[in-house]
């Protein structure tokens, strides 16, 4: 089969649904406004600066099985429809505003006509797939990690919690608060929970540093490999925040994925779905607070086992099936 992946940061999602895909045997060709490193394992990688460009790469794929978008943003889906009307537009909605915030001054018009364009979704859980009740072919396929990412070797114990994605300072916009971790470093950092941050912002963004630098352990963002075989060394992984924010009530993100494929067990902090998947599995605790994560911290050696017993049942090989079910459905 051929398959056209298409996303303006080509984000890890993409990219491990890519060599899973690959391992199958279906040619995978990339197009992308920042191409990543690994972007040599695809049959071809195209780079756009402007939309033209974006169809003018589109066009080279006319043949294409499938075109499978990965927002955010969405709009690349409309130029696909628009620019190979006869071609199954997939887009994969695994970050959106209207996972974010029910706000009416928050909905965007942009994913609304994504939705209503494209022929076929693919959700990271069943609680987005719910929000959107699609009534055109779908999927849910989390955000699982590659079996050669696996980590089994790390030798030096670090100890305390960690976390790794996304972290913003207090002035960004509402909506994106999810990611302010500056109040729960404060309360473990009162717990006495060294808490480590492993995030793209560090050094980025202003006043990152400002913020955290004192109340928590910052670490340099590194390459995604390097960057499990850390996490491994942590006695827990976190997901969530001290409110019950939407976003972390809807997501599946790819930490949890991430944390058991570096060998350490989850704290679900305040989540949905991802609360549900840790303790049905055993892999993690769901908590509420940072003084149910210290009267609960020893309970990391029952859920570690667990991970190793069962992280293997999650690998993106085992599950890459529901994506390819759904594309054929669209041929």
């Amino acid at each position: 089969m051929k398959i056209v992946k298409v996303g303006h940061h080509c984000c890890i999602r993409l990219q491990k649904q890519a060599f899973a895909l690959l391992d199958k045997g279906h040619e995978v060709h990339l197009i992308g406004n920042t191409l990543p490193t690994t972007s040599e394992q695809f049959a071809t990688a195209s780079q756009y600066k402007t939309v033209n460009q974006l169809k003018e790469s589109l066009l080279l794929h006319k043949d294409a099985d499938v075109i499978h978008i990965h927002n955010e943003p969405s709009w690349p889906a409309l130029e696909a429809k628009s620019t190979l009307p006869n071609v199954p537009i997939v887009l994969d909605m695994h970050d959106a505003m209207i996972f974010r915030s029910t706000d009416i001054e928050h909905v965007s018009a942009e994913e609304r006509l994504a939705l209503e364009m494209v022929d076929g979704l693919v959700f990271v859980g069943e609680r987005c797939r719910e929000v959107i009740d699609p009534k055109i072919p779908n999927c849910v396929l989390p955000s699982y990690v590659n079996e050669t990412f696996y980590q089994d070797n790390s030798w030096q114990w670090i100890g305390g919690l960690a976390y790794e994605g996304r972290v913003d300072t207090p002035e960004q916009r509402e909506f994106m608060h999810y990611c302010n971790y500056v109040d729960l470093c404060k309360e473990t950092q009162e717990a006495g929970i060294p808490f480590h941050i492993y995030s793209p912002g560090n050094g980025k963004k202003p006043k990152f540093k400002e913020y955290y630098d004192s109340i928590s352990l910052l670490h340099p963002p590194l390459p995604y490999d390097r960057m499990l075989r850390i996490l491994a060394c942590h006695d827990w992984g976190l997901c969530g925040n001290l409110k019950e924010y939407r976003e972390w009530q809807l997501a599946m993100p790819n930490k949890l994925f991430e944390y058991m494929a570096g060998g350490i067990p989850i704290i679900a902090l305040n989540c949905g779905e991802t609360s549900e998947f840790v303790e049905k599995h055993g892999v993690g605790i769901a908590v509420k607070s940072v003084d149910e994560i210290k009267e609960r911290w020893d309970e990391r050696a029952e859920c570690q086992r667990n991970v190793f017993l069962k992280r293997f049942d999650f690998t993106m090989e085992k599950h890459i099936h529901i994506l390819e079910e759904l594309y054929e459905k669209l041929k």
